[in-house]
């Protein structure tokens, strides 16, 4: 049997983070504030409407209204009611973006996506509002909701996307002289949207998941994903790791996509306060949390090895001047960190050395790391044809950008690992025995030597007349 889940009897005792929970909720709320939103809308952003950013700023102030009603132990459906502003401008904001994607998909026009500004607001608004939203059934249908719509969004734009990249070269396929090439080119766009699609998917089976390790994976992905966008937005670096300076594309675009980030900090406010509050010192937990991360990790890792394969083959196809041991050392590089990440993934929970584990999990954070630096230097640059299109919040002069913001929220998710693997790795506290002493003849009975239970059928003869009964003993599931 899996671990344990996050049950409505956790949920509904007394809170032990509540006074922790309006702090940081308030502390997200004002980052929201100060972060860009889109492209268009935000602090920092040129020529943003004073109209934008007035709703941002009135349903900020509304939703911290919440939380001093919260600390006056007002009712819970009132919270809840101060946060739905904020929530209709996050949807209107998700609304808005979709539309521009699909409307202008396969243009030199760049939809406005939804920035680090919205991730942090949106799990502010949330925490909020947790205890008007409930727990129990009301929390999982809206965790239900929301990670279903957003594997839906992401699925569709990774479909899009890959017609818009395709649309003009499917037909030529056929072709005597063009024909492999475009055929390259196809078969590209297609790995591209596989690989971008992977960690939604991994992330879907996170949030609908109610198991205790599914959600502390849940909650460290997420903060890995703010702390990326933060990082990604205010070094000047940002913009040669993510040409959108971290605010997210549609997937595909850009690797995971703005469906991805926007739901795992939505559900991971929501679940937050329930899961510290059932999260104890238990490593198992922590051990499965781990290796649900180091799955995710794995699986970008290799995907992104593929697809720098993918590129050295195409660029030979279509003869372009990519020198090939470029995308051979970007590629292992990749390869490293997938191998390093599958075999923790496959002996983290095993009883291995945890200093040989605690090693390997800092090697890890190593090469994710490197793999981020030569992700960047290694890659060739050109001047763009129209220099218009860099401005001061997207663009760059690589030729080709593999590397994202998702790649940065690795990193932090691979330094947080490496903490929780020396964490664990400690040997545990012994418990306070009692003092030694002459045994009573209640303990001396009770220290009497017994048969200890084992794997072989213990046969019980009965005292009356009858056949034997074999019985065997129970057995605890995980």
């Amino acid at each position: 049997m899996a671990g344990p889940t996050v049950t409505d009897p956790v949920a509904r005792r007394a809170d032990p983070v509540r006074g922790g929970r309006a702090g940081v909720a308030a502390a997200l709320l004002v980052l929201g504030l100060l972060l860009p939103w889109n492209l268009y809308v935000g602090l920092g952003i040129p020529g943003t409407p004073v109209w934008a950013f007035a709703v941002v700023a009135a349903a900020t102030v509304v939703s911290l209204a919440g939380l001093a009603v919260g600390r006056r132990s007002g009712p819970e459906r009132l919270q809840l009611l101060l946060g739905v502003p904020y929530f209709v401008v996050v949807v209107g904001f998700l609304v808005f973006t979709t539309i521009q994607a699909v409307r202008y998909g396969g243009t030199a026009s760049v939809p406005p996506g939804v920035g680090p500004g919205a991730w942090l607001g949106t799990a502010g608004a949330l925490l909020a509002a947790g205890p008007g939203i409930g727990t129990g059934r009301r929390a999982e249908r809206t965790v239900s909701i929301i990670a279903i719509v957003s594997l839906v969004l992401g699925l569709a734009a990774a479909v899009f996307n890959l017609h818009w990249r395709t649309r003009f070269v499917l037909p030529a396929i056929g072709e005597p002289d063009v024909g492999t090439a475009h055929l390259a080119t196809a078969l590209a766009a297609l790995l591209y949207a596989v690989v971008a699609v992977i960690p939604l998917v991994i992330g879907y089976r996170w949030l609908r998941s109610t198991r205790l390790a599914a959600r502390v994976a849940t909650l460290l992905l997420a903060v890995s994903a703010l702390v990326a966008g933060m990082i990604v937005w205010v070094l000047p670096v940002g913009r040669e790791v993510d040409a959108f300076h971290g605010i997210a594309q549609n997937t595909g675009i850009s690797g995971v996509g703005y469906e991805g980030y926007l739901s795992w900090v939505a559900v991971a406010a929501i679940v937050a306060v329930p899961t510290v509050s059932a999260l104890r010192d238990d490593r198992a937990v922590w051990r499965r949390a781990v290796r649900r991360c180091l799955l995710l990790i794995g699986a970008w890792c290799a995907g992104t090895a593929v697809l720098r394969l993918a590129d050295v083959a195409l660029s030979a196809v279509l003869d372009l001047p990519a020198p090939p041991y470029n995308g051979t050392a970007l590629m292992a590089f990749d390869l490293l960190a997938a191998v390093l990440a599958w075999w923790l993934f496959l002996n983290a929970g095993r009883f291995a050395p945890g200093r040989m584990l605690t090693t390997l999990f800092a090697v890890l954070f190593a090469a994710v790391v490197s793999r981020v630096i030569v992700g960047i230097a290694l890659v060739p640059r050109s001047e763009p044809l129209d220099p218009a299109t860099i401005n001061a919040v997207f663009g760059n002069t690589l030729v080709q950008q593999i590397t994202s913001t998702f790649d940065v929220t690795l990193v932090v998710l691979a330094l947080a690992l490496s903490v929780i693997a020396i964490m664990t790795a400690r040997p545990a506290r012994p418990t306070a025995s009692k003092p030694a002493g002459p045994a009573g003849p209640a303990e001396r009975r009770a220290a009497a030597p017994r048969k200890s239970a084992s794997a072989w059928p213990t046969i019980v003869i009965p005292t009356r007349s009858g056949p034997a009964r074999i019985v065997r003993p129970g057995h605890d599931d995980d």
